[in-house]
């Protein structure tokens, strides 16, 4: 084959067959590298998406939670208000009853 190629007016380079496996295992070895550094970017983005998705989850429970917080606190003032309205039909009941009483 280099005989024909030199006949041909060809230039023929010669390497150890070492060399040119040693070539394929470091285009393999780059190219596995580069796969490697892109997932990994993959990773970190997916991570940051789910980060994120984590996130909106808690800021919508939060959300709810302080939306369960107002509407106790609003049923505690409405129960404080109605025992309160109770105390004092009560105390006029009583004052009624002992005005009553004393004619």
């Amino acid at each position: 084959m280099d005989s024909r190629l030199k006949a041909g007016g060809g230039t023929v380079f010669c390497r150890a067959l070492s060399d040119v496996e040693d070539t394929v295992d470091d285009e393999d070895i780059a190219a596995i590298k580069a796969d490697v550094a892109q997932m990994k970017a993959e990773h970190a983005q997916a991570q940051a998406d789910r980060k994120s998705k984590i996130q909106e989850k808690i800021e919508q429970l939060t959300s709810k939670l302080q939306a369960r917080f107002q509407m106790a606190k609003g049923q505690r003032q409405a129960a404080e208000r109605d025992a309160q309205l109770k105390v004092e039909a009560l105390k006029a009941s009583a004052k009624a009853a002992a005005a009553k009483a004393g004619t």
